[in-house]
């Protein structure tokens, strides 16, 4: 009976548990806060590198960086992460991003950075702010950037975020 009580409510939290959901600023992301069932610091750390490892295998790679006892900071590129068209032409943009992942007792937060923005391979100097206005209002022309790239990146730390309440289990 002890364990059908415990097992029912570890189902409730993980029920109440929502994956991260990250929205376009004219500074980027903010910073997210994400609940999770409680798991040892060291256990996520290791599943997240676990998780870039899968995740990222057909991309360009990644990078793995400072690592601390409740701390992790993955970078790595993703294709095609947003797109915009200007006179009937498509332009599609390929991103390096930094995800720096602090855990906690009630779960862990996100700070997801791009601070390099590729076209055809070649970097760009254009950064997110750019494409907004002074007012915080995408550009003309640019309306396609919030749509694409939030899903974009919220394929990367949703899919994060499965594997952490799949596996710490």
């Amino acid at each position: 009976m002890k364990i059908i009580c415990i097992t029912a409510l570890l189902c409730c939290a993980l029920s109440f548990a929502q994956p991260p959901r990250l929205e376009l600023t004219p500074g980027g992301f903010d910073v997210v806060a994400v609940a999770l069932p409680a798991a040892p610091a060291e256990k996520l750390i290791d599943l997240t590198k676990v998780w870039a490892f899968e995740f990222n295998r057909k991309e360009d790679g990644f990078d793995i960086t400072n690592v601390t006892a409740n701390s992790i900071t993955i970078s790595a590129f993703k294709d095609n992460a947003f797109f915009y068209r200007e006179r009937g032409q498509a332009f599609d943009h390929k991103i390096r991003y930094t995800m720096e992942i602090t855990f906690n007792d009630a779960g862990y937060t996100v700070d997801f950075k791009i601070p390099e923005i590729y076209s055809d391979d070649r970097l760009i100097e254009y950064t997110i702010p750019d494409y907004f206005t002074r007012e915080g209002k995408l550009k003309e022309g640019y309306g396609a950037i919030e749509r694409s790239l939030e899903a974009s990146v919220n394929n990367i730390v949703k899919s994060h975020y499965n594997f952490l309440a799949n596996s710490a289990r």
